[in-house]
């Protein structure tokens, strides 16, 4: 009896370690966000987020990204942005500032 308690609350225990690790999930309304603070726009909602495209994880489980960003008065922007994944679970992944370069037409 006492043997398979110890057995279940090891096996709780791993598996609390394992959900503990940290996650890169990206929230586009976020990266939206912080992306329409760097351009230096009022709203999110004047901005289209598309062609997201995610490089290789560091060793710290960071993640660079690439996409494109497209202003509501038609002005093309080639951004990227640096993931940091959250502690736990339940932390949210940060975003550095997007670097925003204007694309050529």
């Amino acid at each position: 009896m006492y043997k398979s308690l110890i057995r279940l609350a090891a096996v709780a225990g791993v598996s609390l370690l394992v959900a503990a690790c940290g996650s890169t999930k990206i929230n586009m309304t976020d990266m939206q966000t912080t992306t329409a603070q760097s351009l230096g726009l009022a709203s999110s909602d004047e901005l289209t987020v598309s062609n997201v495209q995610y490089k290789e994880k560091n060793a710290l489980g960071g993640q660079q990204l690439s996409y494109d960003a497209t202003t509501a008065r038609g002005r093309k922007f080639a951004c990227s942005a640096h993931v940091t994944p959250g502690l736990t679970p339940f932390d949210k992944a940060t975003y550095s500032d997007a670097q925003c370069t204007p694309k050529k037409k």
